[in-house]
């Protein structure tokens, strides 16, 4: 159980920091800012979004990656279960759309289009697994 809950927390937090790093003004894993809007947004626009968002991004995501924790430490809080399981659904909504032919359609982008069929989708399908999971264990 606290494995699962480290696991979820260590790849949401890592998230989070990436997006707050794009926040700075930072390009990494790019060697310039096309490159980074080409990899990580996919619908063929050459700048990132304004750091405001990049920031409101990484507070959404640093709010999710200490989620598992409120999960293991308050189990009969409703309000708990019910973010647990929004927040399972999002990842597993946002990994599934990466594989309809809208999404598809619409962020078709390279190298946006493969790294998204080979790793955005499948890590939000897992992250949403993972919490689907970690709820399933808490409720009993």
């Amino acid at each position: 159980m606290t494995a699962l809950a480290w696991t979820l927390t260590v790849v949401v937090a890592l998230l989070a920091a990436a997006h707050a790093w794009w926040g700075l003004g930072r390009i990494w894993p790019a060697s310039n800012e096309k490159a980074l809007a080409h990899a990580v947004i996919g619908d063929g626009r050459d700048r990132l979004p304004p750091p405001w968002q990049c920031w409101a991004v990484a507070g959404a995501l640093a709010i999710v990656a200490v989620w598992p924790w409120l999960m293991v430490t308050w189990r009969d809080s409703q309000l708990v279960l019910i973010g647990g399981i929004i927040i399972g659904a999002i990842f597993f909504i946002r990994g599934s759309a990466g594989y309809s032919p809208r999404w598809r359609g619409r962020f078709n982008a390279t190298p946006f289009r493969g790294l998204d069929h080979y790793l955005y989708s499948p890590l939000c399908l897992a992250l949403g697994v993972g919490f689907v999971a970690l709820l399933s264990r808490e409720m009993n």
